[in-house]
């Protein structure tokens, strides 16, 4: 079961709970062990096998599985601890429960039986409800469902609903594998790190998640994960979003960056999210024809048959013109006039084609405002707005 209640929903009919009914651990077994199943490679257990699980509601080191929930899902629990290698001892603490009784964890994780399972490598209580997932000790990332509660510029807190509008709301997102929370920018694009600076001057703001994926809990498609370089370091990436932690969050469980410095700047990951939109190409493509002896016609770029067009265009960018306009060539220039006087000739390959391609590559010192004008026509012109 996926919640704390005194219900037995969900209890199987030979239940029998697997910390009080087991037979003894066999002579020289470690009480934690590292046992090779077949859907799910190495997975902790106890001494004698039985497998250990995570919960996605233990978000902040305490167990939310109480009452009812406990005749499906037992408490591990197991002092002075002797472990299979492979194991830190340093990833294991124990916590005291609301009833008073103590629980082992497992990288800040409390751990538990599925009251299914009945043999060793039996592994049948992952991904029940969404909420419970085999215990690994790889996994890179893991899952956890909350309150998001954000933080703005100001340090005022707001409980946010997935929508990051005010409101309650459990919601599903990624964490690292000791459940600190991930966050997407939303400036950035597919692969692309738009927010680090190339000294990493910012990173303590919003740290870049570094590491190397191994495993991943069954919700999520290890395929939706990848690697990229920020300035000689590896970030990961989910869906081509590069991954962040954010700098204020102190506590495991915390997710103040959802409303740093407002909500939906940063939000949090989860497998809900669309893939990042692809980067910009660096070449932004018109096709202009003529409209007779009146007007150039313009597609490409958001624009469909668009007449005499003003455009904005970026310094540092190149913008091709495929001009199709037999007997009014095409020029770029400093004003609007017919002619071939004041061209403006910086960055510009082939000014003035009626059948071919004009090529711009806006340079730094490009004036605010140049044209597009007709060398015979003064009704066929636009404005060129130049900005940084």
């Amino acid at each position: 079961m996926g919640c704390s209640s005194s219900s037995d929903e969900g209890r199987p009919d030979d239940y029998s709970p697997p910390n009080s009914n087991v037979p003894p651990p066999s002579d020289n077994a470690n009480s934690v062990r590292l046992v090779n199943t077949n859907s799910f490679g190495s997975v902790l257990t106890d001494a004698n096998g039985r497998s250990l699980y995570f919960f996605s509601l233990d978000s902040k080191e305490n167990s939310n599985c109480n009452g009812g929930c406990l005749n499906v899902w037992p408490v591990f629990n197991q002092t002075d601890l002797t472990l299979d290698s492979g194991l830190d001892i340093d990833d294991f603490d124990q916590i005291t429960r609301e009833d008073g009784s103590m629980q082992t964890t497992y990288k800040g994780w409390p751990l538990y039986y599925y009251a299914g399972d009945g043999e060793q490598g039996d592994v049948n209580g992952d991904g029940i409800d969404n909420l419970w997932y085999v215990a690994k000790p790889d996994y890179t990332v893991m899952k956890v469902r909350a309150q998001l509660v954000g933080r703005d510029a100001n340090g005022n807190e707001t409980h946010l609903t997935s929508d990051y509008e005010m409101g309650e709301e459990q919601t599903f997102y990624m964490t690292d594998a000791y459940g600190r929370t991930l966050y997407m920018f939303s400036e950035d694009e597919n692969g692309v790190n738009n927010y680090t600076e190339d000294d990493f001057s910012n990173n303590a703001i919003w740290p870049i998640f570094e590491t190397t994926l191994m495993e991943v809990p069954s919700t999520f498609t290890s395929g939706d994960f990848g690697l990229i370089d920020v300035f000689g370091r590896q970030q990961l990436t989910y869906k081509g979003w590069p991954l962040y932690y954010f700098g204020q969050d102190e506590n495991r469980g915390d997710n103040y960056g959802v409303g740093f410095p407002s909500p939906g700047i940063w939000p949090i990951v989860n497998s809900d999210i669309g893939t990042s939109p692809q980067p910009q190409s660096d070449t932004i493509i018109y096709s202009v024809t003529n409209q007779g002896a009146t007007a150039y016609v313009f597609n490409g770029d958001g624009l469909s048959d668009a007449v005499n067009p003003n455009l904005t265009l970026k310094r540092g960018n190149t913008y091709q013109f495929d001009i199709n306009a037999p007997g009014h060539p095409f020029w770029i220039k400093t004003v609007q006039s017919i002619g071939t006087g004041d061209t403006y000739d910086e960055g510009v390959i082939y000014n003035g084609e009626s059948s071919g391609t004009v090529s711009f590559t806006v340079p730094e010192t490009a004036p605010n405002t140049l044209y597009y004008a007709c060398e015979f026509h003064d009704s066929m012109t636009g404005t060129l707005t130049i900005i940084d």
